[in-house]
């Protein structure tokens, strides 16, 4: 009787050991031959879940996606405005070694989209969504009277988006966590505190 495989669970297999392999080794480590390898597999074995490498590099940063959209969702739940926006920004910083790990990973997958067109559009649905999700619940500061009538809260939440990003770029080449680009943060919402 043939071997029965999960394709769905072999899929996820291959993404977690790519993210393993980015994370320690980096993205020019993390060849087909090296993922193999690390799997236990034949180089073959790879492609009958995925149909080339950007098929498998672009699984691998939505799974970075969703793991973020869940943590979001997680950390707002019940909270709203000012609270909401620090716990939503939190979730972005590289403040665990998991969040660490992503951060390589995101760096690495920008680093390959910025050269390749089929890469380019992976994220940005996320980025707008984010954005708008921080200037929502600025506007809920503002309505909840935690923040002037005056706060830019589409801009001001773009630019929550842009320190959030920053700071895992700031991990990859400066090894620093985002503790002080969340300082930063609060001082920033503080100059819009009615």
């Amino acid at each position: 009787m043939p071997k029965v495989v999960d394709h769905a669970q072999r899929r996820r297999d291959i993404v977690d050991a790519l993210l393993e392999l980015i994370a320690s080794e980096g993205m020019a480590a993390a060849t087909s031959r090296s993922l193999a390898s690390h799997l236990g597999v034949s180089n073959g074995a790879l492609w009958r879940y995925f149909k080339d490498k950007d098929d498998l590099l672009g699984a691998t940063y939505q799974t970075v996606l969703d793991k973020s959209n869940q943590r979001v969702a997680e950390a707002i739940a019940g909270r709203s405005g000012i609270d909401a926006v620090l716990a939503m920004i939190e979730t972005f910083f590289p403040l665990t070694p998991e969040l660490q790990d992503e951060a390589k990973v995101v760096l690495a997958f920008w680093g390959v989209a910025a050269m390749n067109p089929t890469q380019a559009s992976h994220g940005n649905p996320e980025m707008v969504q984010w954005s708008d999700e921080f200037a929502s619940l600025l506007a809920e500061a503002v309505a909840a009277g935690e923040l002037r009538p005056d706060t830019p809260v589409a801009a001001l939440g773009a630019i929550l988006l842009s320190v959030a990003t920053n700071a895992q770029v700031e991990y990859v080449f400066q090894n620093e966590d985002g503790a002080a680009r969340m300082a930063d943060v609060r001082r920033l919402l503080e100059s819009f505190r009615v």
